[in-house]
């Protein structure tokens, strides 16, 4: 199978997406409530975002020669379903509390690899295996994931203002579309610091995993 087509996985997470988009836009034909419009017009605005998410890695294959293996095409898109759709859009943030923590755990460990992938662009040049000392790349490993996890909480605050939601989890209740009394203080930067924490915490475990592969390679 070639790179640039999309494998089973994707295409039925894709066909998926595609009926929760026909069925968000059937809805907002008979709803007549603005807070309900809003938070349909999200909904479908997300479930759009995932469906071009899906083509990225046969995009990197076919404009940037960039190949991407099977196995990582699959959490990919497996790890974008679970937090956009099943996450905000059917709601698994509010309906089970542990589904966030597991999701920024994981999002460490897949940003620690794709830093990893990064910075082993620069160790393989002119047939180098290591470049870089390993300590260093463990440190970039940790600082990669924990910048692009500052991002997306950037970007949830401002989902936030933007369509008033509680993806950021500041008000009394847990749900994504809750309207409710906000925290205030403390509590109110609590989940977004145990998202950067949870991260932090995956990226280190894949640092680890890395620096003692690399030293045993380094001792062979």
């Amino acid at each position: 199978m070639k790179n640039n087509r999309l494998n089973t996985f994707s295409k039925v997470i894709l066909c998926l997406c595609a009926l929760l988009a026909a069925g968000s836009v059937a809805s907002l034909f008979l709803v007549d409530d603005d807070a309900a419009i809003s938070r349909i017009s999200f909904q479908l605005f997300e479930t759009v975002v995932m469906m071009v998410l899906i083509f990225v890695p046969s995009m990197l294959s076919r404009f940037a020669h960039i190949r991407v293996p099977h196995s990582m095409e699959v959490i990919f898109v497996a790890f974008g379903f679970s937090s956009l759709i099943l996450g905000d859009v059917i709601d698994f943030y509010g309906r089970f509390p542990w589904w966030d923590a597991m999701l920024h755990t994981a999002s460490g460990v897949l940003l620690g690899i794709i830093g990893y992938a990064i910075i082993n662009l620069f160790n393989r040049i002119e047939g180098h295996t290591i470049r870089f000392p390993a300590l260093f790349v463990s440190i970039w490993v940790v600082c990669f994931a924990l910048s692009m996890g500052a991002v997306w909480e950037i970007m949830e605050y401002l989902t936030d203002g933007w369509f008033g939601l509680n993806s950021q989890q500041y008000l009394v209740s847990s749900g994504t579309f809750d309207d409710s009394i906000p925290l205030v203080g403390h509590e109110a930067l609590r989940d977004t610091m145990e998202d950067l924490m949870l991260d932090l915490c995956g990226s280190i475990a894949i640092a680890v995993v890395g620096f003692i592969d690399t030293m045993k390679k380094k001792r062979k």
